[in-house]
């Protein structure tokens, strides 16, 4: 099942991803030209540029751009698979939408592509997670994130050429944005520990070194039981003589 830890589901759904996006770059760069790239990019604030939100991230401007982006995106996927199974699904779709409709908003008036800001939004959830959530695989995996990829925070500096800074920021706000808001959403793992947590931390019930009802008792209840009990012995006697 899609949510469920294994080595096919880390492998498969990355990979099977990462096809998608060679396919059409495939076709885009030799059949059509890279025609692709313009109709389906992401301009800013333009209702001709809201198919962008969803669709840019698959194309890129060449071989270059694309290779680039490919590894980062495969890796990075793999780990959310992998340490995030039951809310990937979730996760990926809201950081795609998430970022490209920042970018859609706010980037400058050009035109967007490519999966970069995908690729941002993957390392800054993973990255930030562990500190929101406080699991100690979530921070692991957050340590290692920002030992392999934390050189990606040049690319979120504006002025260079032909790069969507604005995406990088933007998916690293948006990534962040998503550790946050699936803080609260635990995996299994998680709600295992928080169980074995409460009940280590369960007050035992402590022994009574009286009886409960000792001081619970009214004086008149004692009386009665004691004057109820003299009587059973006196009867108890009185069988006892005839």
């Amino acid at each position: 099942m899609i949510s469920k830890r294994n080595l096919k589901n880390v492998v498969v759904w990355p990979l099977a991803m990462l096809a998608i996006i060679w396919a059409i770059s495939i076709i885009n760069f030799t059949v059509m030209g890279g025609q692709w790239s313009y109709w389906y990019s992401l301009h800013p604030r333009e209702l001709s540029g809201v198919f962008g939100i969803f669709l840019s991230p698959l194309f890129h401007g060449d071989w270059a751009h694309l290779l680039s982006n490919s590894f980062p995106f495969l890796t990075l996927s793999g780990l959310l698979v992998f340490f995030y199974p039951r809310l990937w699904p979730r996760v990926l779709s809201t950081l795609w939408i998430g970022t490209g409709t920042l970018v859609w908003l706010l980037g400058r008036d050009v035109y967007h592509i490519g999966a970069s800001g995908v690729v941002y939004a993957l390392a800054a959830f993973l990255a930030f997670s562990g500190i929101f959530r406080r699991d100690f695989r979530a921070v692991v995996v957050s340590l290692v994130v920002l030992f392999y990829y934390g050189g990606m925070v040049v690319g979120i500096l504006p002025g260079q050429e032909g790069i969507s800074w604005e995406s990088h920021l933007l998916g690293l706000v948006m990534g962040a944005f998503g550790g946050w808001l699936f803080r609260g959403q635990l995996e299994d793992h998680e709600i295992e520990t928080k169980r074995r947590n409460a009940a280590r931390h369960q007050p035992r019930e402590k022994e009574q070194f009286l009886d409960p009802d000792t001081f619970s008792k009214t004086r008149q209840e004692r009386q009665q039981e004691a004057f109820w009990e003299r009587m059973r012995k006196v009867s108890e006697r009185e069988k006892l003589d005839r």
